[in-house]
């Protein structure tokens, strides 16, 4: 489960897997049955606090599908979904499905959200301070789609095309803030129009829990008047990850994140640092500019069973270009994190993080690793 997932959230109770094949039996039987599996469902309840929405409730999970016939190592379809509603009358429903087919030689994605929940701004720069934070509550739409099809036999190197929609409107904002004053972009909201491009190679042994391997994407948009967009920008960025195997059940995972956005963006598309996969320790746009920079790395290991821990640590800069980034205005975090297997099929686990930041922390409980 992915970005988006309300800051704070907690999921609560254990888990509820459920697969396609079930039933008593001989053990010889059971065995049978449980190669012949192909479905598995993950379903949590949610419920969290936070002082701007009071208690909310729902419930999220993922559903994962191998296609009848499909080898052990054939990557998994997927779908994550989640509700919730709050004592504030605030709400979020989200679907991501992902989906292979024919053998992996197409690759489709989808993102559809509706929401409204309560966010915080800082301003724009590396330099904002801690004061500045005001709230706002925006409403939003999102409907993103792409496809992508392998263009090297024996690699999962794709190319593909993507289309992205965003209608938001902010309905609450301090009357004093920054946004209030009508002077950034994108302040009364706004609707996005994207079309882009995607070059994917994915080396990864595991989509959920990689162990060794690599993966390389970069991904461009192209919002313009043409599409239908309210804003005219531009955004490319580039997503390096490397996984080392250490030892007998140790993982050392790197990435690299570059992102730069030309043009005239909306504050809510601009580069940004924080939240549950990009600095953990930091508020989600605690910080946010045209251009960024991203390193984090994370030690991942088996403690019993199911159950692991990591270590994790990031560095990320902001700036008006790439060429204005700089070590001496880098931001760190830190952090430290348990992970349950829930489905072990796939590898696919439940994480509970804990990072800290320069004078912040955040807590996140989430599904999937943060890269």
């Amino acid at each position: 489960m992915h970005r988006r997932i309300p800051y704070g959230l907690i999921w609560l109770l254990m888990v509820f897997i459920s697969t396609s094949q079930m039933g008593l039996g001989t053990e010889a039987n059971q065995d049978k049955k449980r190669k012949e599996k192909r479905t598995g469902v993950v379903v949590l309840p949610i419920v969290f606090y936070q002082p701007e929405t009071r208690i909310g409730a729902g419930a999220g999970g993922l559903i994962t599908h191998r296609a009848k016939g499909s080898s052990e190592s054939a990557r998994p379809s997927t779908l994550f979904f989640q509700a919730y509603y709050t004592q504030n009358k605030q709400y979020g429903i989200e679907l991501k499905p992902e989906i292979y087919l024919k053998n992996e030689i197409y690759l489709i994605n989808a993102y559809l959200k509706t929401s409204k929940f309560p966010s915080k701004f800082w301003g724009i720069g590396n330099q904002t301070l801690d004061k500045d934070e005001e709230n706002y509550t925006p409403r939003m739409f999102n409907f993103d789609f792409s496809v992508q099809r392998r263009i090297l036999p024996r690699e999962r190197f794709y190319l593909g095309i993507q289309y992205k929609f965003e209608n938001y409107k902010i309905l609450e904002l301090e009357s004093d803030g920054e946004l209030a004053k009508g002077t950034i972009t994108g302040c009364e909201g706004g609707r996005l129009s994207s079309l882009g491009f995607i070059l994917n190679w994915d080396r990864r042994d595991n989509i959920f829990f990689p162990h060794t391997g690599n993966y390389f994407q970069m991904t461009t948009n192209f919002y313009s008047q043409f599409f239908g967009s309210d804003f005219e920008f531009t955004s490319l960025q580039f997503d390096l990850r490397k996984y080392f195997p250490v030892f007998k059940s140790h993982v050392f995972a790197v990435q690299a994140l570059i992102k730069s956005v030309s043009g005239s963006p909306s504050f809510r598309h601009m580069s940004e640092i924080g939240g549950e996969t990009v600095m953990r320790g930091y508020y989600s746009g605690r910080y946010r500019d045209k251009a960024m920079l991203a390193i984090q790395t994370e030690l991942r290991f088996k403690v019993w069973k199911r159950l692991g821990m990591v270590v994790f640590a990031g560095a990320a800069d902001l700036g008006e270009n790439i060429g204005d980034l700089s070590p001496a205005n880098f931001k760190y975090s830190v952090g430290l994190g348990l992970r349950f297997l829930v489905v072990p099929k796939e590898g696919a686990n439940i994480r509970i993080d804990q990072g800290w930041g320069k004078g912040t922390s955040g807590f996140y409980v989430m599904a999937n690793e943060a890269f």
